[in-house]
């Protein structure tokens, strides 16, 4: 019986220190949810100067980083990366009487594309300037 406890709370440990399939399928879905706030047209449109720390966090979720300037005021940056990356591959295969003749091609294609957005606030905790940089390749 002693000997029973050493197997059942270690294989209880484990599979409850598990997640479900579904439950990993919503936290990956609900990180691509925040990361989709910040692009290039939400940025554009909806940043603006004077608009407050509250409504900054609603807009694009949580910055990456979180410091301070030389006068002591808040800055926050969103730094965001993604790797897209496309495979396809063909063949095909013919015979003629006993001999074949096979074909196969494959190809990849990667690209990456980055943005990264800086906000600078003022005292009152409002945007007082912002930039953003964004590459693709």
């Amino acid at each position: 019986m002693r000997s029973l406890k050493y197997v059942i709370f270690p294989l209880l440990a484990l599979f409850s220190a598990c997640k479900s399939a579904p439950q990993q399928i919503n936290d990956v879905q609900a990180a691509q949810n925040a990361d989709a706030r910040l692009t290039l047209g939400t940025i554009e449109s909806q940043l603006h100067n004077g608009m407050s720390s509250a409504a900054v966090i609603e807009t694009f979720g949580p910055p990456n980083i979180v410091t301070t300037d030389d006068q002591h005021r808040e800055v926050w940056v969103w730094d965001r990366i993604s790797t897209m990356r496309a495979h396809t591959n063909s063949g095909g295969w013919a015979t003629i009487l006993i001999l074949g003749i096979g074909n196969k091609a494959n190809t990849t294609s990667v690209s990456q594309r980055t943005l990264t957005l800086i906000v600078k606030f003022d005292d009152q905790k409002k945007v007082r300037d912002f930039s953003y940089r964004y590459s693709n390749f």
